[in-house]
C-alpha cells in the first residue's frame, strides 16, 4: 500500500486552492490532493473534477476524489445546500485524517476571513465565531490566510497557473455571495476598510484563546455567574451547547422562580434557587429496565434504591414511568395522599433531578412507589407479610 502524503491540499480548482497547491509543489513538499464534487453545477462540477484530476496528473501527485449527492443529504438533514456541502466536506476530511493521516491544507484567504467576520456579526456572533478562522486547528492548516484574493490572482497570472472560475460566485442567491459582491465592496469604499478588520479578528482570537483556558462548569452559583464578564458567560453557554441563548435570557431565568429551566434538544439549564445547573438531555432521557422477583419475607435484604412491596396486596400488572404533575400517592406512615411533586420537594430533591425520577404504577396507572424513596402505604410490608415483591429499576 502506498504511503499517504504528509499534506493534503483541498483543491476545488479555484484560484486560491490552485495557488496553494503549486506553492506546496514548488517547495517539494510531500503533498496529495483532495477534491469534492458536490454535483451542484451539472457540467461545471464535472469540469472542475476533470481539471483537478489533470492537475494531479501534471504534477504527479496522488489524488482522492469524493462525489456527493449534496441536495439529497441537505434534504435529509433539513439544512440548506451550503451547510450540507460544508458538513459533507469536513466529514470526509476528518475520515481521511483518521484513516490515512496527514494534515489538510485549506485555501482560505484574507477576503474569506473578512467575509466570515461580517457574516457572524450579522448573526449576533459570540466570541468564538467573531474570532474567525484560525490558521491552525487539529488536523487542518490555512497557510495563505494572510493573503488577499487579489494577491493570489496576481501570483497565478504571473506564474501562468491556470484555474477554474466558479460561475455560481457571481450569483447573489447565497448570503455569503451577497456579502462578497454587494456589501463588502460598499463597506470597503465608504466606511470600513477591509485591512482594519483582521486586527479586530485577531483581538477576538486572543480573547477566545484566553477563554479556552477557563474551566466549563456543569453548575455554578448564581452569585459567581453574576461576576463573570459577558465574554465568559457567552463562552460557557457555547461550550454547554446553549450558544443560541443570550446572557439577558439567563438573567430572566435567574429572577424566575426556583425549578424553572430553559433549553434545547441537547441541554437544559435549571434555576435551582442559589445556583444554575446544566443537565444534558441524554441524562434526563435515560432508558430503564424493570426486573422483579418474589421472595419469602425472611430472605429479603432491604436497600434504599429498590422497592419492596407486600406481594399479596398487589393486584394486576406493574409498570413504571416518569412522574408527572398531578400524580398522587399515600407515602409510608401517612393516612392521606400527597402529590408526588410536593413529596419530592419536601425531600429537597433538586428540580433538575426530579426530571429523572421514576414511579411504579399499578394496572390502573396509580402510583404505588417512587424509586429511590419508597412505596405507598397501601402496599407496604407489615407483620403479616409472607412474600415480598422485589422491584429493581436498572439503567440500560
Amino acid at each position: 500500500m502506498t504511503k499517504a502524503p504528509k499534506y493534503w491540499v483541498a483543491c476545488s480548482g479555484g484560484v486560491d486552492s490552485v495557488v496553494l497547491l503549486y506553492l506546496m509543489h514548488e517547495e517539494k513538499k510531500d503533498v496529495g490532493i483532495l477534491h469534492c464534487n458536490f454535483q451542484l453545477r451539472d457540467e461545471s462540477s464535472q469540469g472542475d473534477e476533470a481539471f483537478v484530476r489533470e492537475l494531479a496528473e501534471k504534477l504527479e501527485l496522488p489524488i482522492r476524489v469524493k462525489v456527493f449527492d449534496t441536495k439529497k443529504y441537505g434534504k435529509k438533514q433539513k439544512i440548506n445546500t451550503q451547510l450540507a456541502a460544508r458538513e459533507l466536506r469536513y466529514n470526509w476530511f476528518d475520515e481521511v485524517i483518521e484513516k490515512e493521516g496527514g494534515i489538510i491544507l485549506l485555501g482560505h484567504h484574507y477576503d474569506d476571513q473578512v467575509e466570515t467576520f461580517f457574516l457572524q456579526l450579522r448573526r449576533g456572533g459570540k466570541v468564538r465565531s467573531l474570532a474567525g478562522m484560525p490558521v491552525y486547528r487539529k488536523g487542518y492548516l490555512r497557510p495563505i490566510l494572510k493573503y488577499s484574493k487579489a494577491d493570489l490572482i496576481e501570483l497565478a497570472n504571473k506564474q501562468a497557473w491556470h484555474w477554474r472560475e466558479d460561475i455560481s460566485n457571481a450569483s447573489n442567491d447565497y448570503t455569503r455571495n451577497w456579502y462578497r459582491n454587494e456589501i463588502l465592496p460598499l463597506l470597503n469604499s465608504k466606511a470600513f476598510p477591509m485591512e482594519s478588520v483582521v486586527p479586530l479578528v485577531n483581538n477576538f482570537q486572543q480573547i477566545f484563546e484566553f477563554l479556552k483556558t477557563l474551566p466549563i462548569p456543569n453548575s455554578i452559583l448564581i452569585s459567581d455567574w453574576i461576576r463573570l464578564t459577558i465574554w465568559e458567560k457567552q463562552h460557557v453557554l457555547v461550550e454547554q451547547n446553549m450558544g443560541e441563548y443570550s446572557t439577558s435570557e439567563i438573567d430572566k431565568l435567574i429572577i424566575a422562580e426556583k425549578g424553572k429551566f430553559i433549553g434545547n434538544t441537547q441541554m437544559k439549564l435549571w434555576n435551582e434557587g442559589n445556583e444554575l445547573v446544566f443537565v444534558a438531555q441524554n441524562e434526563i432521557k435515560s432508558q430503564f429496565e424493570l426486573n422483579s422477583s418474589v421472595l419469602p419475607i425472611d430472605e429479603v435484604e432491604l436497600n434504599q434504591k429498590d422497592l419492596f412491596l407486600d406481594a399479596f396486596k398487589l393486584k394486576g400488572g406493574l409498570s413504571f414511568r416518569n412522574w408527572k404533575s398531578g400524580d398522587r400517592f399515600q407515602p409510608l406512615g401517612m393516612k392521606g395522599e400527597k402529590s408526588v411533586g410536593k413529596f419530592l420537594r419536601d425531600r429537597k430533591v433538586a428540580a433538575h433531578q426530579k426530571a429523572k425520577i421514576q414511579v411504579l404504577v399499578n394496572e390502573n396507572n396509580e402510583v404505588i412507589g417512587v424509586f429511590g424513596f419508597g412505596v405507598s402505604e397501601t402496599v407496604r410490608i407489615d407483620s403479616e407479610t409472607k412474600n415480598v415483591k422485589h422491584i429493581q429499576l436498572s439503567e440500560i
